[in-house]
């Protein structure tokens, strides 16, 4: 348990440990199973000291999402990946950085799993600060790439939806994958396996060449 005792000794605000513990607590029980009795506890300090920081769990949820946000800079990372050679490339530009995100913030996907299962509205500010960024990056690119004829016509929204979520399924479910199957692969090995297929999906196949 947590005890702080203020900047002066070098340890983390109250605030800031609020935000770690709460961070922690919501990926191990979802935002319906964690309490602010739970949080208060964690940290070492009565609930009443947390409603000098925050109004209730709703804001000190969504201030954990903006932090989180903040430390992964998702979208800002992205726009250094703008006019790559290749979709595929593009692809792997993503999934690779998602991989990287859960691998450095294992707590973000586990809320991201829960989020989807409670359904309440802090789902849709999670979804906005972590996966849209990534959907929006890679419908971009679909969308620039099928004008200049390098793909052939889908739907951007769509297939960049479809694409992160397998992404981020493999992410969190690749060790349940391995335990139900006996299998022993890495979600670097499903992707490698899975980008090259949703890239030929995608690229204008070349036009048969005739003889004279």
């Amino acid at each position: 348990m947590a005890k702080l005792s203020g900047a002066q000794t070098g340890t983390p605000s109250r605030r800031q440990c609020l935000i770690v513990s709460a961070s922690r607590l919501f990926a191990e029980h979802g935002y319906q199973g964690t309490t602010i009795r739970m949080i208060a506890r964690e940290c070492g300090i009565t609930e009443a000291a947390i409603y000098k920081h925050f109004d209730g769990k709703d804001m000190l949820y969504e201030e954990v999402i903006h932090s989180k946000s903040r430390q992964h800079e998702i979208a800002a990372y992205l726009a250094t990946r703008a006019e790559l050679p290749d979709i595929e490339e593009v692809l792997f530009t993503v999934a690779r950085h998602i991989l990287a995100t859960a691998r450095e913030d294992p707590d973000l996907l586990r809320m991201l799993l829960y989020s989807s299962l409670e359904g309440f509205r802090g789902s849709t500010l999670l979804y906005r600060e972590v996966r849209q960024p990534y959907i929006a990056y890679l419908r971009e690119e679909l969308r620039l790439r099928t004008a200049s004829g390098e793909l052939r016509p889908v739907n951007p929204f769509i297939s960049s939806r479809c694409f992160v979520g397998m992404v981020m399924d493999c992410a969190i479910n690749v060790e349940l994958w391995n335990n139900l199957e006996s299998t022993a692969y890495s979600a670097e090995a499903v992707i490698q396996n899975n980008v090259p297929v949703f890239a030929r999906g995608l690229r204008v196949e070349p036009a048969p060449t005739t003889e004279n």
